[in-house]
C-alpha cells in the first residue's frame, strides 16, 4: 500500500503542473463557450471560435503551458531517481514516500542530465530524419516527380516513432543503471541502456506496452466517452471520470518504470555490465 502513495503523489503533481494553463484556458473560453446557442452549428464553427478566443492570450497560454511542461520533467526527473536511490540503498525496507522524494532530491542532477542526454539524442535524430526529408523533397521538385513524397513522409514519421520509443526505453533502463554506485556518467549510462534495450528488443517493447496500452485508453478514453454519452460531458462525471483516468495513467507510468527495475529479470537477461 506504500506505494500508492507514490502514485497518488504522481498523479496529483501531474496535474497542478498544470492548473496555471488551464485558468487561462477557462477564464478565456469556458464562459463564452457555454452561452453558444444549444442548436447545432455548423462544422468547424466551434472550432474557429476557440481560435479567435485564444488569439489574444496565446502568449500568457504557452508560457503557463511551456512551464507546465518543464515543471512536469523535473517532477518526473525527481521521483524517478528518488526510487532508484530507495531501491539501491534501502530496498529491503518499506517505500516512504518522504524517503524516495528526498533521495531524488540530493540525486536530481545526475538523473536531470540522463534526461537531457535522451533528449539531446531525441532530437538529433529527429532533425536528421527530418533533414533528409527535405532532401528528398528537393530531388522531387528537381525531378518534377513527387509519387514518392508519400511513402518518404509516411517512412520518416515511423521512423520518428520508432526512434522516440527506443530512446524512452534506453532512458528507462539508464535510470536504473545510474543507480549503480559504480556508474559516474549519465551519458554513459544512457549508451548501456541503450545496447540493453538493442539486445533486448522485444522485451522491452512488450514491457512498454503492457504498461503504456491502458494508460494512452485511460488518457484518451474520457474524450471519447463524453463525444458517446451526452452526461459524461457534465461537470461532475466528467470531473470523476478524468480523476479516475489519471490515477490509471499515474499507476501505469510507475509499474512501468518499476518494470525496468534489476530485479524485475528484465536487466538481469541483459549484459554483463547491467547491476
Amino acid at each position: 500500500m506504500e506505494l500508492w502513495r507514490v502514485v497518488a503523489v504522481v498523479f496529483i503533481v501531474s496535474v497542478l503542473v498544470f492548473i496555471p494553463a488551464r485558468l487561462v484556458l477557462w477564464t478565456t473560453t469556458g464562459g463564452a463557450v457555454a452561452d453558444l446557442p444549444g442548436g447545432e452549428l455548423p462544422d468547424g464553427e466551434i472550432t474557429l471560435i476557440l481560435i479567435e478566443l485564444l488569439r489574444p492570450v496565446w502568449p500568457p497560454l504557452a508560457l503557463a503551458f511551456l512551464s507546465g511542461c518543464f515543471a512536469l520533467w523535473a517532477w518526473t526527473v525527481l521521483w524517478h531517481a528518488g526510487l532508484v536511490r530507495w531501491f539501491y540503498y534501502s530496498g529491503k525496507s518499506g517505500v516512504r514516500l518522504a524517503e524516495v522524494l528526498s533521495r531524488g532530491l540530493f540525486g536530481w542532477w545526475r538523473w536531470a542530465r540522463l534526461g537531457l542526454t535522451s533528449l539531446a539524442a531525441l532530437v538529433l535524430v529527429q532533425a536528421g530524419i527530418a533533414w533528409a526529408y527535405i532532401r528528398l523533397e528537393e530531388r522531387a521538385v528537381n525531378l518534377v516527380d513527387d509519387s514518392n513524397l508519400g511513402f518518404y513522409l509516411e517512412t520518416g514519421i515511423l521512423l520518428g516513432l520508432v526512434f522516440a520509443a527506443v530512446v524512452w526505453m534506453a532512458t528507462l533502463r539508464g535510470a536504473w543503471l545510474l543507480g549503480d554506485s559504480r556508474r559516474r556518467s549519465a551519458v554513459l549510462a544512457w549508451f548501456a541502456g541503450l545496447w540493453g534495450t538493442v539486445r533486448q528488443p522485444m522485451r522491452s517493447l512488450a514491457t512498454l506496452a503492457v504498461w503504456m496500452t491502458p494508460a494512452f485508453v485511460a488518457a484518451i478514453g474520457p474524450t471519447i466517452l463524453a463525444w458517446r454519452f451526452e452526461i459524461l460531458r457534465e461537470m461532475v462525471p466528467s470531473t470523476v471520470l478524468g480523476l479516475v483516468a489519471g490515477v490509471v495513467v499515474a499507476f501505469c507510468q510507475v509499474g512501468l518504470f518499476l518494470s525496468y527495475a534489476p530485479t524485475t529479470g528484465l536487466e538481469r537477461a541483459g549484459s554483463s555490465d547491467n547491476p
